[in-house]
């Protein structure tokens, strides 16, 4: 993880007694004040094989008790609750498309992929029999290319409410491109013994509606100077993937009976760079985009890439799960996010806070199959400063949770758990930073207080432009009388903190990010 850099160039801070309104939760690393002080020696060895091991272990029995694997809501249930959902949703766009002029065959032919709404049946939503959803490859309302095509129609209809256009409309039906990307998913180019299909990501170069959702999910991937994924590229990406899901059944056999159940796809491809990158996206259900370097491939770095994968898994059953519930999450922006620095819903801070964890877990259950003694402190110091933002943002997790009505949570109930399951984890992270050499120790010990200065800065930010972040560490603030700088409490620590002048305060990372990038096009414009 790239460090948050020097935080006094951000904000001027000073050490002072803590105001008794500002004491914040005793979190994840109470332990802090006897790491500072340790008593052992700095030239100590490395860690013992057999405490690699019983801190893997633990890391294993955490990995059993992820909380949306709980018995509670099963994934058969949240599955059919998905599908009539959809289908709902689904029926309503074909409908009043259906109303437009000469769009009759593009309807049809569109409709005809959900047996319900076939023949007419989306006119008669109210009529139709209960359903169940069946396995992710098979079911209609999980396909990756039917949802990208439909939540193009719908939007098309929403931008155009009072008169829509039918030659814009009728740019969203078009059945060989439509038949074209569903080939793609259900006849890839290859399978894992998982059953997971693997299609090159530069694959759906034909199609508008899927390349515009690629991009949003991997904004640079793919370009002008990427390499395509020739035949040899692709069966090297298939054993290595073939290695990794092998690892995750060993170690998370829950985790891999979600990962199965809930992808059907992966868009594949090889990245020049030493980054790799695993992406998803609600509006692509059943798939996910990896792009892996060419290092990851030639290291053969299993361990890395089945972390991902779970992390990834973990965006789409989290997705899955909130998508199926009737009481939505509050879509208010009210949080300040530490790995985006910009205000957040409660559900983006939950993705977060879940999924990180969830690879974090994963990566240390994998520490014990390191070898390489190099190689193993290498992993031991990312997984400790991968998890060093996750100090302020359970803490917001639970604090939003908390917020939630009864019904949502009636609703949503295993996501109450992920704080306090995260925190665990968070907790064996910080079993890992004790074992450390004091050197080491004391620079991941900074650089969580450079995430807590960011953070103290960034939601200083907010409240010069007028916003009232969210944050339980957060204690007394006060802007002065020019309205260019506030003076707050956080964790703990006195912040003054000057207004800046280009600090973005965007209602959607994602979209602002794209902005300032210049690099995603909307659908209309790639159409």
């Amino acid at each position: 993880m790239t460090p948050l850099g020097n935080s006094a160039s951000l904000t001027t801070t000073r050490n002072v007694p803590m105001p008794d309104e500002a004491v914040p939760n005793s979190g994840i690393f109470a332990r802090d004040a006897i790491l500072i002080r340790p008593k052992t020696n700095p030239r100590r060895l490395p860690m013992s094989t057999s405490r690699i091991q019983e801190l893997a272990d633990e890391a294993r029995l955490l990995l059993k008790r992820n909380p949306l694997m709980a018995s509670t809501v099963s994934l058969q249930r949240v599955a059919t609750r998905t599908l009539l959902k959809r289908r709902f949703q689904y029926g309503r766009t074909l409908a009043a498309a259906s109303k437009l002029a000469d769009c009759s065959v593009g309807i049809a032919a569109l409709a005809g992929y959900f047996p319900d709404l076939a023949d007419g049946g989306y006119t008669r939503l109210l009529e139709l029999p209960p359903a169940v959803a069946g396995p992710v490859g098979a079911d209609p309302y999980r396909s990756s290319a039917l949802a990208a095509w439909m939540g193009g129609l719908a939007r098309s209809l929403e931008w155009q409410a009072a008169r829509p256009d039918v030659q814009v409309v009728s740019g969203y039906l078009q059945p060989d491109l439509i038949a074209s990307d569903l080939e793609l998913e259900r006849q890839p180019a290859c399978r894992l013994s998982c059953g997971i299909g693997l299609v090159r990501i530069e694959s759906p170069a034909r199609s508008p509606i899927m390349q515009a959702l690629l991009r949003q999910c991997m904004p640079d991937y793919p370009g002008s100077d990427r390499p395509i994924t020739d035949d040899a590229e692709l069966d090297r990406i298939a054993d290595h993937l073939e290695k990794a899901f092998a690892l995750i059944a060993e170690l998370d056999e829950c985790g891999y009976q979600r990962l199965i159940a809930g992808l059907h796809t992966l868009h594949v491809g090889v990245r020049r760079e030493p980054q790799c990158s695993f992406s998803s996206s609600n509006e692509l259900p059943g798939s996910a985009l990896i792009a892996l370097s060419r290092e990851r491939l030639r290291d053969g770095d299993h361990a890395a890439t089945a972390a991902q994968l779970l992390h990834a898994a973990g965006n789409i059953l989290l997705g899955f799960y909130t998508t199926s519930a009737a009481a939505s999450l509050p879509g208010e922006f009210k949080y300040v996010s530490p790995y985006k620095n910009d205000l957040q819903t409660l559900e983006s801070i939950l993705h977060t806070a879940y999924t990180i964890p969830w690879e974090c877990a994963m990566r240390m259950a994998c520490l014990s199959t390191e070898a390489d003694p190099e190689r193993r402190a290498r992993k031991t110091g990312f997984i400790i400063t991968y998890a060093a933002r996750q100090v302020p943002l359970i803490d917001i997790a639970r604090k939003g949770i908390e917020r939630l009505g009864g019904d949502v949570l009636l609703d949503l109930p295993d996501i109450a758990a992920i704080p306090s399951w995260s925190g665990r984890i968070l907790d064996l992270v910080g079993q890992l930073l004790a074992e450390e050499p004091v050197a080491h120790r004391q620079a991941h010990l900074a650089e969580r207080q450079r995430v807590l200065d960011r953070q103290a800065w960034d939601i200083g930010q907010m409240l010069l432009r007028g916003e009232e972040p969210i944050d339980p560490r957060l204690g007394r603030r006060e802007i002065d009388a020019s309205g260019d700088n506030v003076s707050l409490w956080y964790d703990g620590k006195f912040h003054v903190i000057p207004k800046a002048a280009d600090h973005a305060v965007g209602k959607d990372y994602g979209r602002y990010a794209a902005t300032i990038r210049g690099i995603a096009p909307s659908e209309m414009e790639a159409m």
